[in-house]
């Protein structure tokens, strides 16, 4: 057990006898040191003089007959009570009914103006805000109507003109109230022109060949590498079918856009194309892959917990998390790249065709990624434009005219040997083994286009 031991003074342990026997001698007068004269010693001091500056040096160099001691004892000056000074107050809105106890009183806030003004001041503000949201709705209310009055008015001329008859339009007169007439006109044009608000984009004519010319310069960036397959030791092309097949169906069960599939494919050729991949971990790359280009396209893509389920729990959340950070770190998070899909659309809306040759163009591209050189050999915007030429085609119509031509920059002979490519696709894909993109187009959202049949005839271009 410790012990703790108290250790006495022994420097001081006399002093107490020692004062005590100091007490009963008589006091000694004893010469005090100090470090200057003190004068006044017998007088309270006052502590106000202690407080009080000493002279202005430049009085003191004036007046050279004041002694220090006048100086010292001059008298303060005169202490202000504290009562004397008002404490803040706070003035509260007093009640309509209730009177002010002092009629001619103004409590002034920190700016000098008076409350009473201030609070007619508010009351104006408040005023001419009602008043101007008043207004605001009525406007609203009439431009709302001016639209419903335009759509009448061109349904009314569109039922006429089917019926031969030809009315005066009262689109060209100038309606009062109508200062976004232009703008309004405009929309409307779009709403009617397409029916997807994402294609919208390609709608604005002022920019579209800027739009165009910028993908045309990016698809060249982030490309895959042709032949990568012969790299890889341990994968093959049959699997890259599988696996694009399986992600067809992926992005149908949970009703995934178009875009995100195309970019999911993209991320896995790039992959592949540095990286090697034992064929266990090929699916999880393709799972990888679809949750990173979910997530850059989709509003609200489905959870990585989704992603798991899919695999039938093949791999845990900790591995598709590592492979997205895998892919992502190769991919030097380049994620956004134009795609065949990109190009149809904006080509498609650009020269007015009608959905059913759109779907079709869409559909033979789709097929166009089963197969691995062809697809990645060949630039999107070629790809694009050649599917909808045999779409063309196979509606009897001319595959590329002038006016395609002059808005793509691509003439009839480029698109040959890719046009080739997609009609032989065309051809044997009733007879193929994996059938997930063509289940997909043979839905009423897309006009069963994958019911078509391919004309026997050759194709003629127009060189």
């Amino acid at each position: 057990m410790a012990t703790f031991r108290i250790h006495e003074d022994q420097e001081n342990c006399g002093i107490p006898e020692l004062r005590q026997k100091q007490a009963n001698m008589a006091p000694v007068q004893q010469k005090r040191a100090v470090l200057g004269a003190l004068e006044n010693q017998q007088t309270r001091r006052n502590p106000l003089k202690e407080k009080q500056p000493l002279a202005d040096p430049k009085t003191q160099a004036g007046c050279e007959n004041v002694s220090l001691k006048q100086v010292l004892h001059k008298p303060p000056p005169p202490v202000v009570p504290v009562a004397q000074f008002e404490a803040f107050k706070v003035y509260e809105d007093s009640k309509e009914n209730d009177v002010p106890p002092n009629q001619n009183h103004k409590s002034v806030d920190t700016n000098g103006v008076a409350e009473s003004d201030l609070a007619l001041v508010k009351k104006e503000w408040f005023a001419q805000e009602a008043k101007a949201k008043v207004e605001r709705d009525v406007n609203r209310k009439l431009q709302q109507q001016e639209c419903k009055n335009r759509l009448q008015v061109l349904a009314s001329k569109k039922v006429s003109e089917s019926q031969g008859e030809v009315i005066p339009s009262t689109l060209d007169r100038e309606i009062p109230m109508s200062v976004e007439k232009p703008i309004e006109d405009e929309c409307m044009k779009l709403v009617i022109k397409s029916k997807s608000n994402k294609d919208l984009f390609f709608e604005n004519e002022e920019y579209r060949s800027d739009i165009y010319l910028y993908l045309r310069e990016h698809e060249l960036h982030n490309r895959p590498k042709p032949g990568y397959m012969r790299k890889q030791p341990d994968i093959t092309y049959n699997m890259r079918t599988i696996l694009v097949d399986w992600l067809v169906e992926v992005a149908q069960e949970y009703k995934l856009q178009t875009e995100t599939l195309y970019l999911a494919i993209n991320y896995i050729d790039r992959f592949l194309s540095y990286m090697s991949v034992v064929r266990g971990k090929l699916q999880l790359v393709g799972t990888a892959a679809m949750y990173i280009a979910a997530k850059y396209e989709e509003i609200y893509p489905p959870d990585v917990d989704e992603f798991v389920y899919i695999t039938d729990d093949t791999y845990t959340k900790k591995q598709v998390l590592r492979m997205e950070h895998l892919i992502l770190k190769v991919l030097s998070f380049d994620l956004s790249v134009p795609t065949p899909l990109t190009f149809i659309t904006a080509i498609c809306i650009a020269s007015r065709m009608p959905e059913k040759i759109m779907f079709l163009a869409m559909y033979l591209s789709e097929l166009s990624m089963l197969e691995a050189d062809p697809y990645l050999e060949t630039l999107p915007s070629v790809l694009a434009a050649a599917a909808i030429a045999v779409a063309r085609y196979t509606f009897k119509l001319e595959p590329w005219s002038a006016d395609l031509k002059r808005k793509t920059g691509y003439d009839a002979k480029d698109l040959k040997k890719t046009m080739e490519f997609l009609y032989i696709l065309f051809c044997k894909a009733p007879s193929q083994a994996h059938q997930a993109i063509q289940e997909k187009y043979n839905s009423n959202k897309y006009l069963h286009v994958s019911q078509l049949h391919p004309r026997n005839e050759d194709i003629k271009l127009n060189e």
